[in-house]
Formats: C-alpha cells, sequence, structure tokens
C-alpha cells in the first residue's frame, strides 16, 4: 500500500462495489439518455461505486482497526444488476440513482462489512441499508427515463476508501480492497 499525504483524521472513510470500466460507460451512456441533465455531471464515471458502510468522522485508531477486519472478509464473486433509476431526495437536493436487483448475495455482503466495522468499534447500521449507486447529483430538473437494458456487472471485490472532499476536484484514494474467493 502506498503511502499517501493525509490531513489528520477524523476522515471520511466507506466501503464500497466499484463497476467495471464497461459498465461504468453503460451507465454513463443511461444517464446521457435522461432530459434537462446540468451543465456538469457528478459523480464522474470512475467515482461511481454502491455503498457498503459509510462514515463521516473516522478517527486514526478506528480507521486503523476497520483496514484490519476488512482483511478477514471473505465472499464469492457475484453479480450485480441495476435495473431501474429513482429521484431520491437528500438533504442537499435531489439526487438521481440506480437500483439493483434484490440479492441475497449482496445482503449478505452488506451484513459482513456491517459485522467487520461493528469489530472495529464503528456503529454500523444494517436495517435501512438501500442498495443504490448515485448516478448524478443536483438532480432537481432531470427527467430519468427507464434503462435501456439492465446494467450488470461481476462483483469481484470490496473497497476501503478515503473520500477526500478537501482535493479540487474530490479524489477518492483507496486504503484498502478485499478480493473475492
Amino acid at each position: 500500500m502506498t503511502e499517501l499525504p493525509v490531513p489528520p483524521p477524523p476522515r471520511r472513510l466507506f466501503t464500497a462495489l466499484f463497476p467495471p470500466p464497461e459498465a461504468c460507460a453503460a451507465i454513463d451512456a443511461a444517464r446521457q439518455r435522461w432530459g434537462g441533465l446540468p451543465r456538469r455531471l457528478h459523480p464522474a464515471p470512475e467515482r461511481m461505486h454502491l455503498t457498503l458502510q459509510f462514515f463521516n468522522r473516522v478517527d486514526a485508531p478506528h480507521e486503523r482497526a476497520w483496514l484490519a477486519t476488512l482483511a478477514s472478509l471473505r465472499f464469492a464473486a457475484f453479480d450485480i444488476t441495476l435495473t431501474h433509476a429513482e429521484p431520491w431526495r437528500v438533504p442537499s437536493g435531489t439526487i438521481a440513482v440506480l437500483r439493483p436487483e434484490p440479492t441475497p448475495a449482496l445482503n449478505a455482503l452488506h451484513q459482513a462489512t456491517a459485522q467487520l466495522t461493528r469489530q472495529a468499534g464503528l456503529p454500523a447500521e444494517v436495517a435501512h441499508f438501500r442498495p443504490h449507486l448515485t448516478t448524478l447529483r443536483r438532480a432537481e430538473h432531470t427527467t430519468l427515463t427507464p434503462l435501456a437494458a439492465p446494467i450488470a456487472w461481476r462483483v469481484e471485490e470490496v473497497v476501503l476508501i478515503w473520500s477526500d472532499l478537501q482535493a479540487r476536484p474530490p479524489r477518492y484514494h483507496r486504503l484498502g480492497r478485499v478480493v473475492a474467493d
């Protein structure tokens, strides 16, 4: 793992599933068909992901513990299929998300990562998990249309990310990853 110039903790961390480039291209193509897109699209295709666990302020000891416990994660590769778009109201406005078809494998992976974050001393919640991939922020005037076809990819890794919002543009730093068995 490379050493990164890092601000002092606490930092914004999350575990996520990132689609491969071909799925990102399909996601971007789907959103390009929507009406009323803002001039600048957020997030960029390479930042699109499905979040498993998120914590806004993680101190250094908990970050190290989360990374260490995540290394013990075991899971089998599985497929995710994004099937429909939805607008969601969030505190910052409206976002457009793509929702996956429900799968036991995704739910099990979410449960497993929640258990590991609790072992690391973080208060993971599992009851309100609504798997989604955010495709667009500031989507108040965007008209979502159905996907032309489902967008699928094979989940083969879970990644721990530090979301550096101080960088311009904001950056994701991969702190660790676990590959499927």
